[in-house]
């Protein structure tokens, strides 16, 4: 019996790295068109965004967006883990520098969600974003998706709403990790 307990303890060791390579990419950069709806202002510009591996399960993320009057940096990281190959689960926290041109303010903000390949093109992403900036919390459901035409190149639309409401459109190139090319 503890031969059957050792083995199956092996085999899940070994499963769970090899479930996270064969997964998703967190290694990418995208960019494109951003629309801002915060109240009263509703603007539009360019957002560009990356995300850098730094283990198996940790990634760096950042992200820029400028829509006039509001620009925002975010810098921080995200810790994700497979719940299936298709399948992970993610959590992250970010340093958040807003300037709206008359003030500017560094805040924090934190995120949770999912991205799910249910097809060999597609993968969904629901999350949950809470941002503090300017002395103001506001928390966003957000469901952005992937549409990918190779394994490194796709389109990517999100729509989020909330507090912070924005529909952004653009492209991903995702880089494959180191050994893994064809």
């Amino acid at each position: 019996m503890r031969s059957i307990i050792r083995q199956l303890c092996v085999a899940v060791v070994l499963a769970v790295p090899a479930a996270a390579m064969a997964g998703h990419r967190y290694t990418f950069l995208e960019g494109g068109y951003l629309n801002r709806d915060e109240g009263k202002i509703d603007d539009s510009g360019l957002r560009l965004a990356g995300s850098g591996a730094v283990t198996h399960s940790v990634a760096l993320i950042g992200e820029y967006a400028d829509t006039g009057d509001f620009e925002q940096l975010s810098a921080g990281g995200i810790f994700h883990a497979p719940i299936t190959r298709d399948l992970d689960w993610t959590a992250g926290a970010t340093l958040e520098f807003a300037d709206t041109g008359l003030n500017d303010d560094t805040g924090w903000g934190l995120r949770g969600g999912l991205r799910w390949r249910f097809a060999q093109a597609f993968e969904l992403n629901p999350e949950i974003r809470y941002l503090d900036v300017f002395d103001d919390a506001g928390v966003s459901l957000r469901l952005a998706g992937l549409f990918s035409f190779t394994p490194d190149f796709a389109i990517q639309a999100a729509l989020q709403g909330g507090d912070d409401d924005r529909f952004e459109a653009g492209v991903r190139y995702s880089f494959a990790p180191a050994g893994r090319r064809r």
